[in-house]
């Protein structure tokens, strides 16, 4: 199947990780409901396995750019996220803190971050206290990253103030000339911030750490 067969479900992909994933999980049914009887109106395919949600399925481009055992191109299809993944062995020796069992939401959320990051896309992850947030780009990011890319771990607290952050990123960055830093030729710098909403408020109602990374980001 050539580009123009697989804008239809290339845009699915985008409708549903962009609009979709901001639904919450009762709105999710719906959303998937919706979705689903649009595809059937339309006649577009391919279409989504029955069991489940739309969210459930990650799609297998045939080989445009998911590899196929052959090399050769298949038709488009959508496959549950936890199909294909190596089977996860636990040894005797293993720490119990260090035991991550994948689940479809680590899974999706990995594979995700991984494409955006690899787009040069900035990823802000929200959620409840102890949903894996942590867990799940710290592993992504140590193992599961093209080897052109480097990795920084951070961690904000109350404490935190704009000049240490600064300081901190500066640090890892090389001079390339007067005022221009980034990282070693060919490759790619990753910052990861944890706790971000941690640095005290000032006296009128900022987070200047915050704001310095917000104002980092614009520059994009």
């Amino acid at each position: 199947m050539d580009e123009a067969g697989l804008l239809v479900p290339w845009v699915t992909t985008s409708v549903i990780w962009s609009a979709g994933a901001t639904c919450h999980l009762d709105s999710r049914h719906v959303f998937s409901d919706w979705l689903r009887d649009r595809m059937k109106l339309s006649g577009d395919g391919p279409m989504f396995p029955e069991q489940g949600l739309v969210y459930d399925y990650r799609l297998h481009d045939g080989g445009f750019t998911d590899p196929t055992p052959d090399n050769e191109p298949r038709v488009p299809v959508w496959m549950y996220w936890m199909d294909g993944l190596e089977e996860y062995d636990i040894f005797p020796d293993t720490k119990y803190s260090d035991i991550e069992v994948p689940t479809i939401d680590t899974v999706r959320s990995s594979f995700i971050l991984g494409k955006l990051l690899d787009l040069d896309h900035p990823v802000l992850c929200v959620g409840n206290t102890g949903t894996c947030k942590t867990v799940t780009v710290v592993s992504k990011l140590s193992r599961g990253l093209n080897k052109n890319f480097l990795c920084e771990f951070m961690a904000f607290s109350a404490r935190t103030s704009a000049n240490q952050t600064q300081d901190l990123i500066d640090s890892k960055l090389d001079r390339r000339r007067k005022g221009v830093f980034g990282p070693p030729l060919l490759k790619k710098l990753v910052f990861f911030i944890d706790d971000l909403n941690m640095p005290a408020l000032e006296i009128y109602g900022a987070q200047p750490p915050i704001e310095l990374i917000r104002q980092w980001m614009d520059f994009k």
